[in-house]
């Protein structure tokens, strides 16, 4: 799955004033000096968060299968490799980090993802994955039956296999904390306000595209999004996730 620049360049400022800086701090602090991959990093809206937020000496590579995108982060200045993140082929790393990837994922790829990580440990830090949770202000009689079908759209196949969607972050955080890991979940959540009309517009019209596909009333889908507006909350974690002591590599 890809994404066009645009698209990447109009939730940015929403992505980065969602995040959590006090993990982003805690995951500089345990990196250190080591190499970070910044996987599905795009065109480097998440390593440019971390660069921003106090961690500017950390060494992130920005790992993406699209080159134009990768073009983008080269440009800001960030080393970059293209891979395959379905066959988990990139580059050796101290540490793992990632933007709004985990909900686009597979199951297969989120499984083995957890038991790599557990075989060699390193310090992770998951960002902006979408939990389904979803409100507008004001309400709409509607809002729950269109936002029901579009969160199961979100566990439909985004380029890796059938998905986890909302469910992912949660997952990672109780299989590695499981683990023995010390894992920290905080909500990341969009807070989009009505006269940001651009935005607003941008995510109804991907939610009745998504929703419309699920649901056997689709006219009533296309009918909500056009009088839909107002302000948006867009429910997404962050996970940061430690190793055990001693077993960092």
């Amino acid at each position: 799955m890809s994404f066009s620049a645009t698209w990447l360049s109009q939730r940015e400022p929403y992505d980065h004033a969602a995040r959590s800086s006090a993990l982003a701090w805690r995951f500089a602090e345990a990196v250190g000096a080591g190499r970070v991959l910044d996987l599905g990093g795009g065109q480097g809206s998440g390593a440019r968060y971390l660069r921003e937020h106090g961690a500017a000496d950390l060494d992130v590579w920005v790992v993406d299968h699209d080159e134009e995108l990768l073009a983008h982060a080269a440009e800001a200045g960030f080393p970059t490799a293209e891979a395959d993140l379905r066959a988990f082929d990139w580059p050796d790393a101290d540490a793992l980090h990632c933007q709004a990837l985990l909900d686009l994922v597979s199951w297969a790829w989120l499984e083995t993802f957890i038991e790599r990580l557990v075989a060699r440990p390193m310090p992770l830090l998951a960002t902006l994955s979408v939990d389904g949770r979803v409100s507008f202000d004001p309400s709409d009689p509607d809002d729950e039956e269109v936002l029901s079908c579009f969160r199961a759209h979100q566990s439909l196949d985004r380029g890796f296999g059938p998905s986890p969607g909302p469910r992912a972050g949660h997952v990672l955080a109780q299989r590695l904390e499981v683990a023995g890991w010390t894992v920290v979940v905080e909500q990341a959540d969009w807070q989009i306000p009505s006269d940001d009309v651009a935005m607003v517009r941008s995510m109804v019209d991907g939610i009745v595209e998504a929703a419309a596909h699920m649901s056997v009333k689709p006219d009533r889908i296309r009918a909500w999004g056009a009088r839909r507006s107002g302000s948006m909350t867009v429910g997404h974690i962050d996970v940061l996730a430690l190793p055990p002591e001693g077993r960092s590599t």
